[in-house]
């Protein structure tokens, strides 16, 4: 009863326990590190909680038994220990830890919580020491509070504390001996303590935990704008806390940590560590390139990331990477191999043999003089990246986002930069933004609107004979090898298993036979011609299936389509408050104000750095005429006296240099850090008063040097009238800003140009093999919508009506049941693959100024670069008859979804006329795109190509 466990997180904690037992003795302390977080039992596995490593060791440990209730004193004397304390870091994860030991002990055994059967070990999280004296702070709200109450705490050493690593084992036999200060127990409060611990961990409480987080999120940018410290936990007088005051106060910290790791910012698209590592990119300013391994130790040593460097390379290579799927702008160059659609970026190689570097664009999307405005972060002292960064566009559309938080998760699809630069463009004029589709760079497969939120994405097939088609294309986000492994193979596969299974089962020869036959696989055999950024299938489908494939459709079959949701694009907002968004047009609006927001302050910032040079400027020209009319005499005369008459001619300081400390003042201020500089000037009052002075005459001089300093060549009557003129044109520069923010995008711009220019000497890169592209002579396969998606989604949408009782005795009319074509490819399809993965489920796409968002030739010359190594689009001989007859008539309408109706099927069945050979233009695929417009059915006009071209995502050039 006596004796207590203490439970640490990871075995350099366990070290610290172990060396602040030698104070108290190890006759009543037991130590055991927990590697890693330990399992939710609350809603986990009965087989994963059996087989888990670290909850068998603490039920060994403690002698805990499942089902039995420690309710009496006798019950208790049965556990090897009478006490459990959480020795855990004073971060986020350590409160995680925390919270998980109580869930399990809570879900398990609710009497020995309410036994204060637990308990926790809290260490320093900041240190002020001064003279001998040392103040302890157990949460940075607590240190800050002291700060602004403490007239002079610059005179203070300040620590932060990490993690226990960062302990002596001196400081932790310190802890041990004042124990009664570090021990903080939790005492039960009754229900509502209950209900704390299970709706933080219970998955069926996600409601109550958005209620929750929301709650908490409001509060703490109520306190923000009114300029209120954060709350907190612990200080030095806590000596127990509840088990609601624990959820409450520290593990929401958590929770809202890893909704902000998991998911981006509507502002900059970015998550935390992508932030990080283009803060680092454009600190070092490499104009060389960087492998990804060092690039990963640059960004933890810049930004402050503790957490390990391989999830960093992973960031980075993810932001490199520019297959299919991935970015449709990449913000780092892929120097090497970063993954492939093959295996959906995981075939890339090690970081540490593949380099990159920003790419050109990159600046022009996150202008060089917005980071004057931003509000930069601060930790221990260090500047680092900016609470968000500020693009030209929204990029959380441009390259999309996927995350899964605590109660929420996000599902942004990736959006087309042309349709986004034209509504930011309207907006700028007062205009509503257009309705926009989802789209991915090189994507050749085509994107149709089922609802005004949900898109059906489908790939390419074509037919090549009568029992041969072709896959040039997969829906966006299934890769070859797995359609490869998860369907193809499969359909092959069934087969043997389905025969094996018939000659057991069925006795009866001739039904056997029957069985056989009904079971002949579907593909018999299959070819590969794919590259790196291509997909061909050559395939082999069983006789006499092909018809029964085309009625059941053969997209359907072979999973060559899947779902995109825009149902939940949940994201935080520019105040850092989870938001859900119901269309990208929303998010537009909503990036639009925040980015013109940004704009007025950049242009105030301007205005002052503007005066500040021109200040400068008329200083160094009255200086200069000063000097040639005799006025100022420098030569052979001390510092003191030169500097003590530019005083007294009232030469103002360098406005420059003033100006910018006033600036890194108020940052500091409002971030609520130290001015090193300052606290250096503090720690030097006590030095000689000769010294203090001759360091008066320095900082004197330093602010007068950029007169005294001037070369003697600018002392003439030319330079005079030069500076005169340019501090004119400073005064002017406030009108012609616009002008001067647009050279960002032209520079890009003609970076990117050049970049695309082969270098001389150097040979063009071969053309694709014939066998690698789709075959000229190929009938393209039309999509068609199924039937039963539209009806599922239908459901879905229509809201709920009370069910109409029958009068008794009244009898439904029974349908008669026809047995349609391709229903034994169905049952084919549910027999032997329904145990397969589904790849053709719902997708889960995976953190204003007018001249700058100007569409021009520099700006367009980055999303022209986009088709340089495009794969060539089918050039088809064939195509079938869309399924919708489209015309003009119909353009106006944003919400039409492509419908099939009878007479169209049976259109279907007929076999496209041949015609020649028509290729895509590849412009049109990267122009706005407009809703679903009507056009007539192709045709093929006398004695020339036909009229229509294949269909594809439905853009400008299609409906014209």
């Amino acid at each position: 009863m006596q004796c207590t466990l203490i439970l640490t997180e990871g075995d350099s904690a366990k070290t610290l326990a172990v060396s602040g037992l030698g104070v108290v003795g190890r006759d009543k302390y037991g130590v055991f590190p927990l590697r890693g977080k330990l399992l939710n039992v609350r809603d986990g596995n009965l087989k994963q909680i059996q087989e888990n490593v670290e909850i068998n060791a603490l039920l060994k440990i403690l002698g805990l038994q499942y089902k039995k209730k420690y309710d009496t004193d006798d019950d208790m004397k049965t556990l090897r220990y009478g006490k459990v304390m959480i020795m855990a870091d004073q971060d986020q994860d350590g409160s995680h830890i925390k919270g998980l030991v109580i869930n399990f002990i809570h879900h398990n055994w609710p009497s020995l919580i309410q036994r204060s059967f637990v308990e926790e070990f809290i260490t320093p999280i900041v240190k002020a020491s001064k003279s001998g004296q040392e103040l302890s702070f157990f949460s940075i709200p607590e240190y800050i509070e002291w700060r602004e109450n403490t007239d002079n705490w610059k005179t203070y050493k300040i620590k932060y504390y990490k993690g226990l690593g960062t302990s002596t084992s001196k400081e932790a036999k310190e802890y041990f001996s004042d124990m009664a200060r570090h021990r903080i127990k939790f005492r039960y409060s009754g229900n509502e303590d209950d209900t704390a611990v299970e709706m933080a961990f219970s998955k069926k409480k996600i409601e109550e935990r958005k209620e929750w987080l929301t709650k908490w999120m409001e509060e703490k940018r109520a306190r923000r704008t009114q300029g209120l410290a954060d709350e907190y936990l612990y200080n030095k007088d806590t000596k127990a806390v509840s088990y609601t005051e624990f959820v409450n106060k520290e593990l929401v910290l958590f929770s809202n940590t890893d909704n902000e790791r998991s998911i981006p910012s509507l502002v900059d698209g970015f998550k935390p560590g992508q932030r990080k590592v283009l803060f680092a990119c454009f600190k070092r300013a490499d104009k060389r390139e960087v492998k990804v391994a060092q690039l990963a130790g640059a960004v933890a040593e810049l930004s402050a990331y503790h957490h390990g460097e391989q999830s960093l390379m992973s960031t980075i290579i993810n932001l490199a990477q520019d297959y299919v799927g991935s970015n449709n702008i990449n913000l780092l160059l892929p120097i090497g191999q970063f993954g492939t659609r093959l295996q959906g970026g995981k075939d890339s190689a090690s970081p540490r043999y593949i380099f990159t570097q920003v790419s050109p664009v990159t600046r022009s999307l996150f202008p060089l003089h917005d980071d004057n405005v931003l509000r930069f972060l601060f930790e221990e002292n260090q500047r680092i990246e900016p609470e968000w960064y500020c693009p030209i566009i929204p990029m959380v559309l441009v390259n999309g986002a996927l995350g899964i938080g605590t109660a929420w998760s996000t599902n942004v699809p990736n959006y087309n930069p042309r349709d986004l630069v034209e509504n930011i463009r309207r907006l700028i004029k007062g205009e509503q933004p257009k309705p926009m589709m989802p789209w991915y760079k090189h994507f050749r497969g085509e994107i149709r609107r089922i609802d005004s939120r949900r898109f059906v994405c489908y790939g390419e097939a074509a037919k090549l004979n009568e029992d041969t088609i072709e896959i040039t294309e997969l829906p966006v986000k299934v890769w070859t090898q797995e359609y490869k492994e998860k369907v193809l193979e499969p359909l092959m596969e069934t087969a043997a298993a389905g025969k094996d299974k018939d000659k057991d089962k069925d006795k009866d020869k001739d039904k056997g036979e029957a069985s056989k036959k009904q079971r002949e696989p579907l593909v018999t055999d299959f070819k590969e011609y794919h590259t790196d950024t291509t997909v061909r299938f050559v395939v082999k489908v069983a006789k006499e299936k092909m018809h029964a494939l085309e009625i059941e459709g053969l997209h359907k079959v072979f999973k060559l389509n899947n779902v995109i949701n825009t149902t939940s694009m949940v994201l935080f907002d520019a105040a850092g408050c989870l938001k859900k968004y119901n269309s990208p047009e929303e998010i537009c609006v909503e990036f639009f104000e925040t980015r013109k927001n940004k704009y007025i302050e950049r242009k105030k910032f301007l205005m002052g750095m503007l005066k500040a040079q021109a200040l400068r400027l008329t200083n160094q020209a009255r200086f200069i005429i000063a000097k040639i009319q005799g006025e100022i005499h420098m030569e052979n005369r001390r510092k003191a006296n030169i500097v003590e008459q530019l005083i007294k001619m009232k030469f103002d300081p360098d406005p420059v240099k003033r100006w910018k400390e006033e600036q890194r003042k108020r940052e500091l201020k409002e971030s609520g850090e130290i001015d090193l500089e300052e606290e250096a000037e503090v720690e030097q009052e006590d030095e000689e008063d000769e010294k203090k002075a001759d360091k008066k005459l320095a900082t004197h001089l330093s602010d007068y040097d950029y007169l005294v300093g001037m070369a003697l060549i600018r002392v003439s009557e030319e330079e005079k009238d030069k500076l005169l003129a340019e501090k004119d044109n400073k005064l002017q520069e406030e009108d012609r800003e616009l002008a001067d923010l647009n050279l960002n995008i032209k520079k890009a711009g003609k970076k990117t140009g050049s970049d695309d220019k082969p270098a001389k000497g150097k040979k063009k890169t071969a053309a694709f093999a014939a066998e690698v592209l789709p075959a000229k002579d190929a009938e393209r396969i039309v999509p068609e919508m199924d039937n039963e998606m539209k009806i599922k989604y239908e459901k879905i949408d229509k809201p709920k009506t009370e069910k109409v009782k029958k009068e008794p005795g009244e009898k439904a009319e029974k349908k008669k049941r026809t047995k349609k074509e391709g229903a034994d490819i169905k049952k084919f399809m549910k027999k032997e693959i329904k145990k397969e993965e589904p790849l053709d489920s719902d997708i889960s796409i995976s953190d204003e100024d007018a001249d700058e968002v100007n569409t021009d030739d520099e700006f367009e010359s980055e999303l022209d670069r986009m088709d340089d190594d495009a794969p060539p689009k089918r050039q088809t001989r064939g195509i079938k008859k869309p399924l919708v007859e489209l015309s003009d008539s119909s353009q106006d309408n944003d919400d039409d979804v492509v419908e099939v109706d009878e007479d169209e099927k049976e259109n279907k069945k007929k076999p496209a006329p041949k015609r020649k050979n028509v290729p895509d233009s590849d412009e049109d695929e990267y122009k706005p795109m407009k809703k679903i417009s009507a056009r007539p059915a192709p045709t093929k006009k006398a004695g020339g190509a036909p009229a229509a071209k294949r269909n594809r995502i439905i853009s400008d050039s299609d409906s014209n």
